[in-house]
């Protein structure tokens, strides 16, 4: 009865995870959250929540390109993920790339929550 820790390891676990490895870049710990994110990975490979806080581990410490390349893949495959185009954007804002991040802040479909996000960043840095 071998189980892999791919089958051991609920959405909630992986939610979970990936809360704590959020927090951690708030906490600026950044390369303690991509210890956690690799290892989600490892069992979810290419899980887009994972990538997109793996980017975020990036942002938090001004990788900006690390951080737009890890994104790419995502946007690639999915052009209106709103939290990857959330992302993209702020890297963008902060990176200094104001009209690309507003580009990056349209792909986000009308009436979706990030939008307002996307719109209130755009006019706030």
């Amino acid at each position: 009865m071998a189980q892999t820790i791919a089958t051991l390891l609920e959405d909630k676990d992986i939610a979970l995870l990936l809360d704590i490895a959020n927090l951690a870049c708030h906490k600026g710990m950044p390369a303690e959250a991509r210890v956690i994110l690799d290892g989600v990975l490892a069992v979810r490979p290419g899980f887009a929540p994972a990538v997109i806080a793996l980017a975020y581990s990036h942002l938090v410490v001004d990788d900006f390109d690390t951080a737009l390349d890890i994104l790419a893949p995502i946007l690639e495959q999915s052009p209106e993920d709103a939290d990857a185009c959330v992302i993209q954007g702020l890297t963008l804002l902060l990176a200094g790339r104001k009209s690309e991040a507003e580009d990056a802040f349209g792909h986000i479909a009308e009436g979706c929550p990030q939008k307002q996000l996307a719109m209130e960043l755009a006019s706030s840095l």
